[in-house]
């Protein structure tokens, strides 16, 4: 019995189209699959105004808040030019976490604290009055302490963002 030449040509086309898709599916890889864990947000302290262009005469809420960590306490000063600013009252919170402010012209200490943690990070939001704009872009964080729900301390980790 004899096979036509175009057949046996047409057979060793199948056999490597075979043998190629076998080698291709059935490949390992060389070292097992890490599973990588997504890299955890970096902790910042922000300072977030309800209006960055405020006219004078009227109030603004600025807000501390920490996002990337979970937070359980913290102690800082919020630093404004007085002459284009003044400090109205803090706002009432219902998160129930424990928050202490001690305003001075220029300056405001405040401290708080909320064993479980901050819910949405908000640590602090203040009422200012607008006697001038450009008072607006005064203002400078400073962290003196802050740790989180684990007792880790934050404050090496924190970066300070307007």
């Amino acid at each position: 019995m004899s096979i036509p030449l175009y057949a046996d040509r047409r057979s060793r086309r199948l056999l490597v189209v075979a043998c190629a898709t076998l080698v291709a599916g059935c490949t390992e890889p060389r070292r097992p699959d890490q599973s990588r864990t997504a890299p955890s947000p970096q902790p910042e302290a922000r300072i977030e105004l309800s209006d960055s262009v405020a006219a004078p005469g009227t109030e603004i809420d600025v807000t501390v808040r920490v996002v990337g960590a979970r937070l359980a306490s913290m102690t800082g000063r919020l630093s404004y030019d007085s002459s284009g600013l003044r400090f109205v009252r803090e706002d009432a919170s219902t998160d129930g976490a424990t928050r202490v402010v001690n305003p001075q012209p220029g300056l405001i200490r405040f401290a708080a604290i909320a064993p479980a943690g901050f819910a949405d990070g908000r640590v602090y939001t203040l009422r200012f009055a607008v006697t001038r704009s450009s008072g607006l872009r005064t203002f400078q964080l400073s962290t003196d302490e802050a740790h989180s729900t684990s007792q880790s301390n934050l404050v090496p980790a924190l970066t300070r963002k307007p």
